[in-house]
Order: structure tokens, then sequence, then C-alpha cells
């Protein structure tokens, strides 16, 4: 159960940025057939009067293709990014072919426009990556806690809310510490957050299929499963109630013994939506403490 993993980001690209990425390519090998052609048969063009030779349209092309490679990258920094080096190095290799192998002397600006294209792409690449882990970072800290730096409730409702417009059945599991209150009163704040962390931890740490784990705030907390076969939702509720009571070190001799109130829903079965859900599984939650609190209680409504 993985929270907060943003290693993803480079690896999405939409619709639009794959079309975007063939008419790129398209122009740029269209562009390249073109500047090889030019070189190869020598052509001159006259403009007003001006001759322009061979060497100064091929530059002019191939800073065409450059600026084309580069739109690559900025379509989409990590794909786009390698195929424009890729494609940079294919035109590398016929130019130097030009130069040294058909005897063209016209290609050596294209070489030395190849050779700066990677320095720009290269540092194309590192502005772009930077921006989007920077944007990837703020909406990371909009879902996160603070303390617990798990999922906050608004992050653990947005995936609920996928998996209900998925279809996809899952289990939502709502739990409560007893007597939190108790050790803020004792120890402190700064302990409490302390067993916070340490409670995150343990039910981080139990067996699970893939999902999130959340605080919704205080000292509850939320979980999210998607169903798989063979995973038993009681095994796991139970165990989750088990790793509550065991004694918690919070450190400098203070010890405290707490334990958990959870409630179990199932979509669809308790619920169409995420409110729903919620609701449910809150519901079962308070069963459980009026049961005298350090047990589990899976929904039937």
């Amino acid at each position: 159960m993985d929270n907060l993993d943003i290693s993803v980001y480079k690896k999405q690209m939409n619709s639009k940025q794959k079309r975007r990425m063939i008419l790129l390519l398209i122009i740029y090998l269209g562009l390249t057939m073109f500047v090889s052609f030019i070189n190869r048969n020598r052509i001159e063009f006259s403009i007003m009067g001006t001759v322009l030779p061979t060497s100064v349209i091929s530059g002019i092309i191939s800073s065409l293709c450059i600026a084309t490679g580069l739109m690559m990258t900025q379509n989409h920094w990590y794909y786009g990014g390698i195929l424009c080096y890729f494609l940079f190095l294919i035109s590398l290799f016929f130019v130097v072919i030009s130069i040294f192998a058909s005897h063209h002397p016209e290609s050596f600006p294209g070489f030395f426009f190849i050779l700066s294209g990677y320095l720009i792409n290269t540092v194309t690449i590192l502005n772009l990556k930077k921006l989007d882990q920077e944007k990837l970072l703020s909406q990371k800290l909009i879902v996160t806690d603070s303390i617990t730096v798990l999922y906050n409730r608004r992050g653990i409702q947005t995936y609920i809310e996928n998996l209900v417009s998925e279809n996809k059945p899952f289990y939502l599991l709502f739990l409560d510490l007893d007597n939190f209150k108790t050790l803020n009163d004792t120890f402190g704040h700064s302990y409490g957050d302390k067993m916070l962390k340490i409670m995150a931890d343990r039910w981080l740490s139990i067996p699970k299929p893939d999902g999130i784990i959340a605080r919704n705030g205080g000292d509850e907390y939320l979980i999210a499963i998607p169903c798989e076969e063979n995973f038993s939702i009681e095994n796991f509720a139970a165990e989750c109630v088990r790793r509550a009571e065991e004694i918690i070190d919070l450190g400098e001799g203070k010890k405290f013994k707490t334990s958990a109130s959870v409630g179990v829903a199932a979509f669809p079965a308790n619920g169409s939506t995420a409110d729903e859900l919620l609701i449910k599984a809150d519901f079962a939650m308070y069963e459980s403490k009026h049961k005298g609190k350090n047990c589990y209680t899976i929904s039937n409504s």
C-alpha cells in the first residue's frame, strides 16, 4: 500500500500529446530528408537576385529540424526528450557520413547545429522535469496529512470517488483510536503526534492488497482496499485491532496502551457514493465503540 508515490509523473502522456508528437515526428523526418536531398544535389536558391549557397540553405533547414526536435521535448519532456535525442543521433550520423564519406563540407553547419541542439535539449529536459516535480509536489501537499505524511481526507475521498466511478468493488475501513485524549492530556500533544505516526506505520505494515491509508483528522484513520480474491476483510480488520492494542513506546521512558474501534463498509453493497460509504463505515465504527471498543464491526446495511 503506497501512499503519495510521485515517481510515475514522467510516464503519463495524454492523447493530445501523442497526436502532437506524431505530427512533429513527421515534420522532423520531412525536413531531414529535404536537407539531405539539398546537400546531395548541391542545390542553390536565388532570392531577389541573391544566390544562397547550399551550406546556407542546409543550415537554415537544420535549424528548423533542431527547433522541431525541441518542440517534441516541450510537448512531453520524458518521451519527447528521449525521441529528440534519438533523432538528433540519427541526424548526426548522416551528417558525419555526408562530410567524410560523400565529401560534402556544406554539411558542417548541420553538424554544429545538432551538437548545440543536444545541449539545449538537455537543459530543456532538466528545466521541464523540475517544473513537473514542483507541480506534483504542490499537488501532493494538498492531499497530505502533515503529521503522518499519509493521505488526508481530501486525498482518500478522491481515491474512493475514482473507484466508485470505475465501478470497482472495495472495502472502506474507519478506524478510531480509543483514549487518545488521555494521552494528550497526560504527556502532551507532541507525544500524541508521535503516537499517530506509530499507529500509521503499524497499519501500513499489515500485508494487504493495493490501496491507501489516510488520516481522517484527530485520531481517526481511513483505509480503502480494492476487493481481491482470497482476501479476508475480517482477518484484516482483526489484525488492525490487534496492532492497535500493542503497547506503544513513545521514548524517554513513556509508554501508552490504546486500542482501536473499527468500522467496515463495502462498495457497492453498503453504498453507491463516497459519502454514503463514509457514513456507513463511520456508523459501523461507533457500533464497535458501543460494544466496548477494541473490536471491529462490518456494516450490514
